[in-house]
């Protein structure tokens, strides 16, 4: 039996969209194509989710990998929280799992510093039983141990009873690893038909 439903965030509770956010700045489609590959695709934005560089080594990180474009790297990450937006239908449906007994957590790779920007955006947290993000622990999804860090903060959350919705497969197979069902994030009609055939 399904007690518990743990979301992803960026991208099923909320919109995570940074190549039309590099798109607004109207860069040739090089520069574009340049900086997207070194900030938000690289392997160094995941190190922001982490949260264990300092943002002075984050820039430095991003800037080596497109030497020529450091000024609007900088720009770009300054105001990287534009890449996220809230999604109108993130509070009913929590509130309607609520209402039918289920408990709800989050399990999402984030950055304190994009947390502390988005939090408009992330309106939905009150309504949820808990989470973790993985700049608390130092640990990010895929890796097997935030995993490990989620069970042993909620030791009530047995995995075999729940069910973990993210738009990444790499990260719905890890957590089948651990016993847990998993939905592939497409669409919330999607993945909410997809839920209510496990519920």
């Amino acid at each position: 039996m399904i007690r518990n439903i743990i979301f992803d965030i960026g991208g099923v509770l909320a919109a995570y969209d940074w190549k039309t956010y590099l798109r607004s700045y109207g860069f040739e489609q090089e520069k574009e194509r340049a900086i997207g590959e070194a900030m938000f695709a690289g392997p160094i934005w995941k190190e922001l989710d982490r949260g264990a560089w300092p943002t002075e080594r984050l820039l430095e990180g991003f800037m080596a990998l497109a030497p020529q474009y450091r000024d609007s790297i900088v720009e770009v990450f300054n105001h990287a929280e534009r890449c996220i937006w809230k999604l109108d239908y993130a509070k009913p449906w929590i509130s309607s799992l609520k209402e039918r007994g289920y408990r709800i957590f989050y399990l999402s790779n984030y950055s304190k510093l994009m947390v502390d920007k988005t939090m408009a955006a992330l309106d939905f947290l009150p309504l949820m039983d808990g989470g973790l993000f993985s700049y608390e622990v130092q640990q990010v999804k895929p890796e097997p141990e935030i995993y490990r860090s989620f069970f042993s903060r909620y030791p009530q959350v047995l995995p075999e009873e729940s069910v973990f919705l993210d738009d990444r497969p790499e990260n719905i197979q890890a957590a089948a690893a651990f016993g847990l069902k998993g939905i592939v994030f497409q669409s919330q009609d999607q993945a909410a038909s997809e839920l209510e055939g496990l519920l």
